[in-house]
């Protein structure tokens, strides 16, 4: 029970500290949470990769779950993709926390 306890302290004291540096945090959970599902395709070929050596045989399923994930990753670590979902999370940016991000309040130049 103390381990847990540490753990929600810990929590709190990061959300309120995150809080404090007037970052969104829906914004911080939201880009971990992309990161996450882009480095996900990565260990689960890694995991099956180590599957695969310690049984000593590669079958067919997992020749396709590791030509498939191989695939998978190809396309998510491509150059377009990549600068897109930078310019996404800009998006979140809202430093004077109106709701509306600040890239979309810039002014156009004429």
């Amino acid at each position: 029970m103390d381990i847990k306890n540490k753990a929600i302290q810990s929590i709190k004291s990061s959300y309120k500290n995150i809080q404090a540096s007037r970052i969104k945090p829906t914004g911080v959970i939201l880009t971990r949470l992309l990161i996450l599902v882009m480095i996900l395709p990565i260990l689960l070929i890694i995991i099956q990769y180590i599957m695969s050596f310690v049984s000593g045989y590669v079958s067919d399923e997992a020749n396709k779950i590791i030509t498939t994930g191989i695939n998978i990753i190809d396309h998510i670590f491509n150059n377009s993709v990549l600068i897109a979902l930078v310019g996404f999370l800009g998006l979140w940016i809202d430093n004077n926390h109106n709701g509306v991000p600040d890239k979309l309040e810039d002014k156009e130049v004429k």
